[in-house]
C-alpha cells in the first residue's frame, strides 16, 4: 500500500531577495521569501503530489505489484501475506540558485563561465515496512533530485586576436515543468523501492561467498541487472 503525505513543505532559499525587498529581519522571513518565490508561490501542491504518486504507483505496477492506496486500506489489510507498506512520509521542495560552471581548455589555457541557475530540489523521505519481516519492520530512506534552468554555451576563440568570447542561451525552467518532474521522480523512486527489496532478497538467498558487495538495479523494460551508483535510496536507520 502506498501512503501519500498530507501536504508538501516548501522553502525558498533565495535569501538575497531580502536585501532588494528591504525586509526587516524581525519579520518572518521564511514566509516573505515563499511569497516572493518564482515557482513555489504559484505551485499547485495537489497537482504536484498527484503526479508524484501517479508515477510512483504506475512504476510499481510495472514490476508486477498490485498497488493499493489509502482509500483501499481495507482490501490491503485483508491480504494474508507478502505485503509491503510504503509511506511517503515527507516531501520538501526547495527553491534556490544552483551554480553551474561551463569550462574548457583552449591551447592549454583554462576558461570558464559560472551560471547561477534557477533550481528546484525535491527531497523525499520514505518509510518501508513489511509486517512479516523483522528486517523490514520500519526502514527509513531519503532521496533528493534537482531540476534547473538548462544553459547552452560555447567558447569562441579568435585565433587572430587570441581573445575568447563566451556565448550562451538559457532554456529557462518553467512552472509547468515541475509537474512532469514530479511524475518522473515518482516513477524513479518506485524503482528505488523495488531495487531495495531485490537486494534484500539477494542478501537472504545467496551465501556470502556468492553475494558481491554491489548494489544491483533492475531494468524492468529491458530485463537486465546493472550496478547502482548514487541512483538508489539512502538509508537513514540500520
Amino acid at each position: 500500500m502506498v501512503i501519500s503525505p498530507d501536504y508538501i513543505f516548501k522553502t525558498s532559499l533565495k535569501t538575497y531577495l531580502l536585501d532588494s525587498l528591504k525586509i526587516d529581519n524581525s519579520l518572518n522571513t521564511d514566509s516573505v521569501l515563499l511569497a516572493n518565490s518564482r515557482y513555489l508561490s504559484n505551485l499547485d501542491d495537489s497537482l504536484f503530489l498527484a503526479n508524484y504518486i501517479l508515477g510512483f504507483s504506475k512504476s510499481l505496477s510495472a514490476f508486477g505489484f498490485n498497488v493499493y492506496d489509502q482509500d483501499q486500506s481495507g482490501l490491503f489489510l485483508a491480504l494474508d501475506s507478502n505485503t509491503y507498506q510504503i509511506n511517503i512520509a515527507q516531501i520538501e521542495i526547495e527553491e534556490t540558485l544552483y551554480t553551474y560552471r561551463d569550462e574548457t581548455d583552449i591551447y592549454d589555457n583554462y576558461f570558464y563561465h559560472d551560471h547561477n541557475l534557477n533550481a528546484i530540489y525535491v527531497n523525499s523521505w520514505f518509510e518501508l515496512s513489511n509486517p512479516e519481516s523483522i528486517e523490514l519492520s520500519q526502514k527509513v530512506f531519503f532521496t533528493t533530485d534537482l531540476i534547473t534552468d538548462i544553459p547552452d554555451g560555447v567558447f569562441d576563440y579568435d585565433i587572430f586576436s587570441g581573445k575568447v568570447k563566451y556565448m550562451y542561451n538559457i532554456d529557462s525552467l518553467e512552472q509547468n515543468m515541475l509537474y512532469s518532474f514530479a511524475y518522473r521522480i515518482g516513477t524513479e523512486y518506485a524503482k528505488y523501492a523495488f531495487d531495495y527489496l531485490l537486494n534484500q532478497d539477494l542478501n537472504k538467498k545467496l551465501p556470502p561467498h556468492q553475494r558481491s558487495s554491489r548494489y544491483w538495479r533492475y531494468d524492468v523494460n529491458n530485463h537486465i541487472f546493472y550496478p547502482a551508483t548514487d541512483d538508489k535510496f539512502m538509508p537513514l536507520n540500520n
